[in-house]
């Protein structure tokens, strides 16, 4: 969430800037609730004083009844000001963070920067196949009974194919917890406020998984950066413990309610999947420099699986609502003969942290408010890339040499 002192300042900035990110918000409402809210609480402040002045003495009987009327009209204010503050947090919910100056400006991903591209398309002798058509790789992949037991884009992992997936997670696991890394296992169902408060509420509310609406009122998260997020909500944190890490791995769960006819074989968009996050909590003006060295570690997990990719700045309309930049790293699929996402890191600045209400002690005592990032290091989508590009012509896929001791073999 903005400041709404900085929205004040700076609204046509901020309107051009939700523009660029594909929405559209009445500034002109919002701008206007705030002002009416500014004047209901100057009227409170004066009634106040004036209450407090009239107490100072022994009142008089009309004295007493107009202090009466004083104290009803302040109670009718103070409602009003609460009713007025609800329309004005709606608003400003749905107001995304400010784009850092380097984000391009885009309306959807074909506006992305590649920034640059690390190693080596593979060569193959035969057309290679995708994921879910090697040799070796088909039997593992029961999408037909995942279908049978929860519907459609729901699956089972088997055998060889089912250790692969944890030894890919274990390992990207060791790579964080040698950063320093702290591991946590956290909920994954988490409340509405959670959802709010890390900012996927309201913008993705269609791709969340609820719980028995209107009982337990409960969501399935679709990543473990909101438990971690919100891991702190209403906290001042120690500025001597930044910058705080977090690494989790968690099952995640999507809707994927948009896309209807994409990516409708294989594991490519399922409802269900894990997932290695990284969380960042730390001082305003470190927060770029340790976005860098998120994606650095991005990459060298990638390049440790000898897989190619590019790294993409992502465009200011494919963004999602708290980031203020993201890096995408792509990984080569050969079959499919493109780049596909394999991992992503934002800084979402104090977007979060101000809807968290997150803050630290700085050095001279003052309480700001915290900047938060996060990273994607691993989920499906790198094992799938080590079955494209390492396909062999009988079937087999090789395993790379950093999985061999998490996994006990060395091909499927």
């Amino acid at each position: 969430m903005l400041d709404i002192k900085f929205i004040r300042e700076n609204v046509k900035l901020v309107e051009n800037n939700s523009l660029s990110r594909n929405v559209k918000i009445d500034f002109k409402a919002l701008l206007r609730l705030d002002e009416e809210k500014t004047k209901l609480q100057q009227r409170i402040e004066v009634l106040r004083a004036k209450r407090n002045q009239g107490s100072k003495t022994k009142p008089t009987p009309a004295q007493i009844a107009e202090m009466k009327k004083v104290g009803e009209e302040i109670k009718e204010l103070e409602s009003a000001v609460n009713q007025i503050e609800s329309a004005l947090r709606e608003l400003l919910i749905k107001v995304p963070n400010l784009n850092h100056e380097s984000t391009p400006l885009g309306q959807d991903e074909s506006k992305n920067k590649v920034e640059k591209k690390v190693g080596e398309k593979p060569d193959f002798s035969f057309t290679p196949k995708e994921h879910f058509e090697v040799k070796n790789v088909a039997p593992l992949i029961d999408m037909e009974r995942g279908a049978k037991v929860a519907g459609s884009r729901f699956y089972y992992l088997k055998g060889k194919i089912a250790i692969l997936e944890r030894a890919i997670i274990q390992y990207a696991i060791d790579i964080t917890l040698k950063q320093g890394f702290e591991l946590i296992l956290p909920p994954v169902l988490v409340k509405e406020q959670a959802m709010y408060g890390t900012g996927f509420f309201p913008a993705e509310k269609n791709e969340v998984y609820t719980v028995n609406p209107g009982e337990d009122n409960l969501f399935l998260i679709g990543t473990s950066e909101v438990p971690l997020i919100y891991l702190h909500a209403d906290e001042v944190l120690e500025s001597k413990d930044f910058p705080k890490k977090y690494v989790a791995v968690t099952p995640c769960f999507r809707r994927e309610a948009g896309s209807y006819g994409k990516d409708t074989k294989g594991l490519f968009r399922v409802h269900q999947f894990y997932k290695v996050e990284m969380v960042v909590f730390c001082a305003p003006e470190k927060s770029w420099q340790i976005h860098e060295e998120l994606l650095a570690l991005e990459q060298n997990f990638i390049q440790s699986l000898g897989i190619h990719y590019q790294v993409v700045n992502v465009c200011s309309g494919d963004l999602g609502f708290p980031a203020a930049k993201k890096y995408d790293c792509e990984g080569w699929f050969p079959a499919q003969g493109r780049y596909r996402e394999l991992t992503s890191t934002s800084n979402t600045t104090d977007y979060q942290s101000r809807r968290s209400n997150i803050k630290y002690k700085t050095a001279d005592g003052k309480r700001e408010y915290v900047h938060t990032l996060n990273g994607t290091v691993s989920s499906d989508r790198p094992m799938l890339a080590l079955i494209e590009n390492f396909q062999q012509n009988d079937g087999s896929v090789i395993i790379p040499e950093v999985l061999r001791k998490y996994t006990g073999f060395d091909r499927l």
